[in-house]
């Protein structure tokens, strides 16, 4: 079995353990970190109506804290993640900062690439795992391995828990 599966069945194993949804959004961490790395990951989930999401999860709450809402722009990005249900990798800050209106909260903190992945189910994304590191950290292969992971939280956003 290879290694990416390996680490994306850690992540199935937590469905199982009490303490949903932190222990499936925390194995899924685990596996991300292994995988591909991250200097901060959050989760978010579309809230009914589509024009919002609320973070689930987050590895830096003093800044980005659970709870937290955001709404959805009409641009480029979401057309790729919430329309086209296609990962956005953005490989320098000048690649996401027309995009994101918290770029500079993002530079501040060092961070300089980021990959967004939609969680889909039947048609819907349910929501994104969202990965940030320093610029030029991640590159196209990174992205197929994170989306294997990223699709195990799946029963996470479906369960009404999160």
């Amino acid at each position: 079995m290879s290694d990416i599966l390996q680490i994306a069945m850690g992540v199935q194993r937590a469905w199982a353990l009490p303490g949903q949804p932190g222990a499936t959004l925390e194995a899924a961490g685990e596996a991300f970190a292994e995988a591909v790395g991250y200097r901060l990951y959050t989760v978010t989930q579309m809230l009914s109506g589509g024009r919002e999401v609320e973070r689930i999860y987050s590895t830096n709450i003093a800044i980005y804290p659970v709870g937290g809402r955001k709404p959805v722009l009409p641009n480029a990005y979401t057309q790729r993640v919430r329309t086209e249900m296609r990962p956005f990798l953005a490989k320098t800050p000048a690649e996401f900062a027309p995009l994101f209106p918290d770029h500079e909260t993002i530079t501040g903190l060092g961070l300089g690439c980021v990959m967004n992945l939609p969680v889909v189910f039947n048609g819907d994304v349910l929501g994104t795992v969202n990965l940030l590191d320093r610029e030029g950290a991640y590159h196209e292969q990174h992205v197929e391995r994170a989306m294997l992971i990223a699709q195990q939280i799946v029963p996470v956003l479906l369960s009404g828990k999160a």
